[in-house]
């Protein structure tokens, strides 16, 4: 669970940057000999957004893009 923007430019650009984390993670484990290693990949993207919201603390920043957030949103990686 993450504050949020609920702004879907910010979803977009969160799911690129969390792929290429993972795919460099995944190159420097090959390069590194660990070919052996397990690494999951995959890009983050909202799961839910819950109906039922307590509210965002005024002055809280989205968890991804540091604009004010609006919502909590549940994030997980789809791998």
């Amino acid at each position: 669970m993450a504050p949020w923007c609920n702004v879907q430019q910010c979803e977009i650009n969160c799911k690129e940057r969390s792929k290429n984390d993972s795919m460099a993670a995944l190159e420097e484990s090959k390069e590194a000999g660990n070919e052996e290693e397990a690494l999951l990949t995959g890009a983050a993207k909202t799961l839910c957004i819950p109906n039922e919201q307590t509210g965002v603390e005024k002055g809280k920043k989205c968890f991804a893009c540091d604009t004010p957030a609006t919502c909590t949103a549940l994030w997980g990686r789809s791998y």
